[in-house]
């Protein structure tokens, strides 16, 4: 069975790489992967670090194009690329465009297709724009959803998904995390410091709440003696730029990367606290037992509030030095919401999703045919 994993950015990479090595380990199917090049240079850093040789790789879209523009190119050349390998199942994963238009893709050609970490929701299409949308479009296409938690797969039964299309197998970004994070030394903070480790990417934090973020990063570092603030900025050159210009050369304050995956998981290995607003990065954290302010008013990923790993306190800069300094004055306080166990999975959901797989597309006599099922 020839199955084409879709991926354009660094999460997608993460997150179908251990899915494509249990592919490669079942003797029925054929696993190939379609590089979007969305994300041209981050896609590329990750796929270079975790071996991954993309069997196609499409042209990138135009840096100038508007949204809409890069969307129609990206769901173009997957058509043609579909149209030459005539795939049995195409499996996108998350919420990216290149997610949606790989779905709508093979949805055209009467493909089926696989969700990965489906049923994510927010319920407000503004936040976060336009991965609300992608994933809400991408939810409406797949035949089969594979939930990250139960949170997730009920999501998509209330939106009338047939539950017998729904299966919780865990994250496969935990997947990554695991496999890489054993073999993966910590990079150590400045001694004597405690290491505040940011990364601020979403669009919708773009304008006056970079600012506002920026500006209590400087407040912190002012009022905390011992903290040293390690912002890991975007590849975006407008962000960077920004950045740079207000935390360049400021004292216990360092701007780097963007890091590989590996280079990453080393300085979150040992952080003492993380301001975010990546997804990817409340799902990792709780792994090593580094707690996670969410820097966003709603997060997609509940699981991580609920289980006290995770705190939103948006983008306001008075709530956000308030909510930083309380943690770093009160270690019992901290300590609370140090549990080094994600409540998106145990690291084993690749296995788990291509024994669904077969079960669901092969034959009879060939589901029994795994040699790895994690």
């Amino acid at each position: 069975m020839k199955v084409v994993l879709v991926a354009g950015t660094r999460p997608e990479v993460v997150k179908l790489a251990p899915l494509r090595a249990a592919l490669n380990a079942h003797s029925a199917f054929e696993a190939l992967w379609v590089s979007t090049e969305q994300q041209a240079s981050l896609n590329g850093q990750t796929l270079a670090t975790l071996g991954i040789q993309p069997d196609v790789r499409l042209q990138p879209p135009a840096e100038d194009r508007s949204m809409g523009g890069r969307f129609a190119h990206v769901m173009d050349h997957l058509d043609q690329a579909f149209g030459l390998i005539r795939p049995d199942l195409v499996v996108v994963q998350g919420d990216t465009s290149s997610t949606a238009a790989g779905a709508m893709a093979a949805f055209a050609r009467q493909i089926p297709v696989a969700h990965v970490e489906a049923g994510l929701r927010t319920h407000d299409l503004s936040t976060p724009f336009p991965e609300e949308g992608w994933r809400c479009v991408v939810g409406q296409l797949a035949a089969i959803h594979f939930a990250p938690t139960q949170a997730a797969a009920d999501n998509l039964i209330r939106t009338g998904i047939a539950p017998e299309k729904v299966h919780v197998t865990g994250n496969t970004g935990i997947d990554s995390v695991r496999v890489v994070g054993t073999g993966v030394a910590a990079e150590p903070a400045t001694a004597g410091l405690r290491r505040i480790l940011v990364t601020l990417h979403r669009r919708e934090n773009w304008e006056a709440s970079l600012d506002h973020v920026l500006a209590a990063l400087l407040e912190i570092r002012d009022r905390v003696e011992d903290a040293e603030i390690v912002f890991v900025a975007h590849a975006n050159p407008v962000l960077r730029r920004r950045v740079l210009a207000c935390l360049e050369g400021q004292a216990r304050i360092r701007v780097i990367g963007p890091l590989d995956y590996v280079a990453f998981v080393a300085h979150l290995k040992s952080s003492t606290l993380v301001l975010s607003d990546s997804g990817g990065v409340q799902e990792e954290a709780p792994v090593f037992g580094v707690p996670v302010l969410v820097l966003r008013t709603s997060t997609e990923r509940t699981e991580a509030v609920d289980a006290g790993v995770a705190r939103l306190v948006g983008v306001d800069r008075r709530t956000i030095v308030d909510t930083t300094i309380a943690l770093l004055s009160n270690e019992p306080s901290r300590m609370e919401m140090v549990r080094a166990v994600s409540p998106f999975g145990d690291g084993f959901a690749a296995g788990r999703i291509v024994h669904l797989l077969a079960a669901r597309f092969l034959r009879p006599p060939q589901v029994g045919d795994l040699r790895q099922t994690g």
